[in-house]
Order: structure tokens, then C-alpha cells, then sequence
């Protein structure tokens, strides 16, 4: 497993080696592609030799024709073996990163919730995204354009020592000059250009938050403010461009230079050997036609440094991903068909070491009602997270039926529960899509019936809607009320045992509350369920009330039982004016 400060090595690329080997024909076809590519690519300068010295001095024209006529052809076949090559590399590149992002992506759905209590949404995004995309790059054709950039230099320079070692010296005079500037420069042109980037992520994320809340900008007229914050970072990024603009602009001044210098050079040595007959004029055009040509591989060798450190990079922050255990395990059997009944045991949570839940001894029975109440940070959603297995207990046993749910596999044991938050969440798509996700195989008619037993299916009606109408982003087009009854029908369909609400009507009016409450009602008979309520007047029904308070359950009992006992819950009802007339005046340290 890599560590987050381990450098990439070549271990983190072989562990990509299972999404390779469907590819290995076209890798093989590739590689013999590239072979004959760079051995065009090698003989062409010398070609010219043999055009001059054979042919045009000799003036011998037929001969000249012919051998123009197969070295276009072999030049021709050269660029179809390009073309080829390169479009079986983009194949098998694209398709094992589809392969790679499609896996990713699978096991981010099966981590475990607290792995994203600690990893920003934003990085994330990257891993799937830019660092994905960075193997694309590699396994898209950098790693035999690699081989073939080599193969090149090395094939230049041991045809230049075999036709004439004397002037094949000359080049290498200038070869360090350029390898300093195919390095050291273009590594400041890439540390420069992600500089640029890195600017301009912070540009699109001020972008991105003034857009999402440009209501809260206009309301409290901080256009300004914010007109100020984006003036700052657009600034950096202006200053980071210029900076990359002047690092670039030494590169190919220095380039040419380093070329005109040493085609100079070459010219003029070879240029003496031409005139006292030591040399052939073709020999020396075939020179300079390689002399030329190295600029090619030099500058690929450099790219692809870079490409394979961006790559090591993203190889290693995947794999630190992938080798994350998932929730959910083969090696467990499935959670039987389950009742309802549910126990948790000297249950014991932390969350990073702070005490969440202690000492939680709880029996609830088939199709029980029960409200859990507290003020806020008291631990209730810690406890419904448990249950959810969501989280794992630090100590004690959370059973189901008498089964230890940790037993069992959790997908099929969380395909038994529903929960509806305080914020539903609809995706992207049509009505009919987001009520599936309650359950695949829902029919219409099921669907339907589901929106009506909620109380949904007239107000749609009414506005027009129906099963094939898009919802937009996160269900915007219909009222919270309209969205968290769409919830309620969604965790209907799922026909489950256990349902959890979480504050499922704390941002509703009156009225809404009293029709999310109805809708409650149909969806909780028969089942378990566990209610998160901060409004107190929407559980005054339920079959028992447990009050928490500091991770422990203080009080439990039904409404009017914990009201006569005059203790937590009867403070909290007091403060939200629930108290029955002749109960307010009371002080519960004096009633008792």
C-alpha cells in the first residue's frame, strides 16, 4: 500500500498491469508498427546520401526516379504505420481508462461513510478526473513513443559513426547544450505552467462559490467584497501566466540558437573535409538531415518525463484509494429477511477520539415507533449512523432480530432499511429514475400508487408533472415540501423493515408539516422506525421518546410519561411552548 508521502515508483504502474492485458495484441502490433516508423525515420536522412552521391551528381535520372519512387513508398508505409499505431494506442489508452475510472468509481461507492467525513469532495473529483487522465496519457502512447524516442537517438547516432565517425564528433560537441535545455529549462516550464494551473483552480473555485451563492452575495450587496477577492486571485493568476510566458520565451530562442550554432559548426567542418575530397556532399546533407531531426526525440524524451511524473503521481493516489477496504464483503453471507426488532447493547462510539455515544442500552420491538430527542451535538445522528452502519461502534453490539448486524453483508442488510434526511436529495433525472432508487424494478403502477399514498401525485398533477418529468439540480423545480414528500414515496417503494427519519419536516411551515405528517404516518405502519425530531410537536404520537444528552439516553418513555416526570424532555417542550395549560407555570425542581 502507498503511503501519502511515498514518491511514485515503477510498482505503482505495474499494479495497472490487469487493465493492460486485454490489450497485449494491440501493444504487440503497436510496438512492431513503432519499429518500422523509427527505422523510416532513421533512414531517411541517409537517403539523402545516397540521392546525391548515387544519383544527382552522377546525373543519373532514371536511377533517381526509382529511388525517389521506393523511398516514397517506404515513407508513405511509414505514415500509415504512424497513423495506426497511433490509433491503436488511443484505443487501448481510452479504453483502460475507462476501465480504471469505471473501477474507481465503484469502490468510492463501497467505502465506508467516515472516509468522507476526511477527504474534500473537490480531490475526489481530481482523483477521478485529473489524475485519471494522467495515466490516460501514459498508457495512450507515451510509453512506446518513449522506446521509439531512444531507439531514434541511438539509430542517428550509430548510422553518423558508421558513414563518418570524424564528422558524427561534431554533433556531440552541441548534444549537451541541448540536453540542458530539454531539461532544466522545460522543468521550469512545467513547474511554471503548474503554477498557471493551480491559479487558476483557485480562480474557478471563487467563481464557483460566488455562482452558488449569488443570493447571498445580492442580498447582503457584498458585490464588492467579493468583486475584490476575484480582482486578488485573478491578479496571481495574470502574474503566474506572465511568468510562464517568460520562461517559455528563452526556450526556442535558445533551441534555435543551440541548432543554427551547431548546424554551423557542422557545416563548416564538413564543409572543409567536402573541399579537400574527404567527404561527399551527400554524406554531409544526410548529416545535417540528422542533425536536425534530433531536436524531435529530444524534446519527446522531455515530455514524456513529465508525463510520467504526472502519471507516477496519479498512480500513486489511486492505488492509495483502491487499497482502502470496502464496506461491503463476499465473505459475508447475506443478512437474512429481517422483522423489525432491534437491539443495541453497552454501545460505545467516538469520533476521533472525542466520546460520542456511551453506555447506549436500547430494545426496540417490531414495528415500534420511537422519537429520539436532545439538543443539538448530543449524539442522535451518531446513533441512527450506527445503525445505518454508516460508522462502527467502538465497542458493544447493534443486533437485528438477535443478529449482530456486522455479521452480515452490509449492502444487503441497508437494502432492508430507508432513510429520509432533513435535506432530501434528489438526483439528477426524472421523477420515475429518482423513485427507482427505492427499488429498481418499481412498475408505474407502483410508482403511482406510492405518490398517492404520500400525498404527492395531485400537486404534481396540478403543476403538470408526471413520472417523465426532469427534475432539475437537486429537484429545484419543486417546493422542499413537494421534494421531501417525493422521499418519503422513494423509501415507500423500498418497502422496508427498519425507516429512519432525520428532521425530515425541520424546515417546513405548518401546513407543509401537517401534510409530510400524514404522509409519515402511511409510510412508518407496520415498520420500525427511528425519528430524529427537533420540532417536539411531531412525535408526541410515538410509542416511546428517548432524550439524549451528552451520548447518553437520560430519559425514555412516551410523551405524557416524560412530561409528568417533569425532567429533560419537559424543559425542552417548555422551551418550544408544548407544555399543556397549567404546566408552564411550573418549575420542574419545585413540582416534584
Amino acid at each position: 500500500m502507498s503511503r501519502p508521502d511515498k514518491q511514485g515508483t515503477l510498482e505503482d504502474l505495474f499494479f495497472f498491469r490487469p487493465y493492460l492485458a486485454p490489450h497485449t495484441g494491440r501493444l504487440v502490433l503497436s510496438a512492431l508498427l513503432m519499429l518500422f516508423g523509427a527505422g523510416a525515420a532513421i533512414y531517411f536522412p541517409y537517403a539523402t546520401k545516397i540521392a546525391i552521391d548515387r544519383y544527382i551528381l552522377p546525373q543519373q535520372t532514371a536511377g533517381l526516379v526509382s529511388f525517389l519512387l521506393a523511398t516514397g513508398g517506404i515513407m508513405l508505409l511509414s505514415a500509415l504505420a504512424t497513423a495506426g499505431r497511433l490509433r491503436l494506442m488511443a484505443y487501448m489508452g481510452q479504453d483502460v481508462i475507462r476501465r480504471i475510472r469505471r473501477d474507481l468509481f465503484a469502490h468510492l461507492q463501497r467505502l465506508p461513510v467516515a472516509y468522507f467525513d476526511k477527504m474534500p469532495v473537490g480531490k475526489l473529483v481530481t482523483r477521478l478526473t485529473g489524475d485519471v487522465d494522467a495515466l490516460a496519457e501514459l498508457f495512450g502512447g507515451t510509453i512506446l513513443q518513449i522506446f521509439g524516442d531512444i531507439l531514434i537517438l541511438v539509430g542517428f547516432l550509430v548510422v553518423m559513426v558508421v558513414v563518418d565517425w570524424r564528422l558524427a564528433l561534431v554533433p556531440l560537441t552541441w548534444l549537451p547544450p541541448l540536453v540542458f535545455v530539454f531539461t532544466f529549462l522545460e522543468k521550469k516550464i512545467h513547474k511554471a505552467e503548474d503554477r498557471v494551473r493551480e491559479e487558476a483552480s483557485t480562480v474557478n473555485a471563487v467563481l464557483q462559490e460566488n455562482v452558488a451563492g449569488v443570493r447571498i452575495v445580492q442580498a447582503f450587496w457584498a458585490q464588492e467584497k467579493f468583486q475584490e477577492r476575484f480582482e486578488v486571485v485573478n491578479r496571481r493568476l495574470l502574474a503566474a501566466g506572465l511568468r510562464a510566458i517568460k520562461v517559455f520565451g528563452f526556450f526556442w530562442p535558445i533551441v534555435d540558437f543551440t541548432w543554427v550554432a551547431g548546424a554551423g559548426l557542422l557545416l563548416f567542418c564538413g564543409g572543409i573535409w567536402v573541399l579537400r575530397g574527404t567527404l561527399t556532399i551527400g554524406t554531409l546533407m544526410a548529416f545535417l538531415g540528422y542533425a536536425n531531426q534530433f531536436f524531435g526525440p529530444l524534446h519527446g524524451l522531455s515530455q514524456a518525463s513529465r508525463v510520467i511524473q504526472r502519471a507516477l503521481a496519479g498512480a500513486v493516489r489511486i492505488r492509495q484509494i483502491m487499497s482502502i477496504l470496502p464496506e461491503s464483503s463476499v465473505d459475508l453471507p447475506p443478512m437474512p429477511a429481517i422483522r423489525g426488532r432491534v437491539e443495541m447493547v453497552n454501545l460505545n462510539f467516538a469520533y476521533e477520539d472525542r466520546p460520542v455515544l456511551c453506555d447506549i442500552d436500547l430494545r426496540v420491538a417490531p414495528g415500534e415507533m420511537v422519537a429520539v430527542v436532545g439538543r443539538t451535538g448530543a449524539g442522535k445522528t451518531s446513533l441512527i449512523n450506527l445503525l445505518c452502519r454508516f460508522y462502527r461502534p467502538c465497542s458493544g453490539q447493534i443486533l437485528v432480530d438477535g443478529e449482530d448486524i456486522s455479521r452480515y453483508d452490509v449492502d444487503s442488510y441497508r437494502r432492508q432499511l430507508a432513510l429520509v434526511l432533513q435535506e432530501p436529495f434528489l438526483f439528477s433525472g426524472t421523477i420515475r429514475e429518482n423513485l427507482r432508487y427505492g427499488r429498481i424494478d418499481a412498475t408505474d403502477e407502483e410508482m403511482e400508487a406510492a405518490l398517492a399514498a404520500v400525498g404527492l401525485k395531485e400537486s404534481l398533477a396540478a403543476q403538470g408533472l408526471d413520472l417523465d418529468s426532469v427534475l432539475q439540480e437537486r429537484g429545484s423545480n419543486l417546493s422542499f415540501g413537494q421534494r421531501q414528500l417525493l422521499a418519503l414515496a422513494r423509501a415507500l417503494l423500498a418497502d422496508p423493515r427498519i425507516i429512519i427519519l432525520d428532521e425530515a419536516t425541520a424546515h417546513v411551515d405548518t401546513i407543509t408539516e401537517r401534510k409530510l405528517q400524514a404522509a409519515i404516518a402511511r409510510v412508518l405502519a407496520g415498520r420500525t422506525a427511528f425519528v430524529i425530531a427537533h420540532r417536539l410537536s411531531t412525535v408526541q404520537g410515538a410509542d416511546r421518546i428517548l432524550v439524549i444528552e451528552d451520548g447518553r439516553i437520560v430519559e425514555a418513555g412516551r410523551h405524557e410519561e416524560l412530561l409528568a416526570a417533569r425532567g429533560r424532555y419537559w424543559e425542552l417542550c417548555r422551551r418550544q411552548g408544548l407544555l399543556p395549560s397549567g404546566f408552564s407555570s411550573l418549575d420542574p425542581s419545585t413540582a416534584r
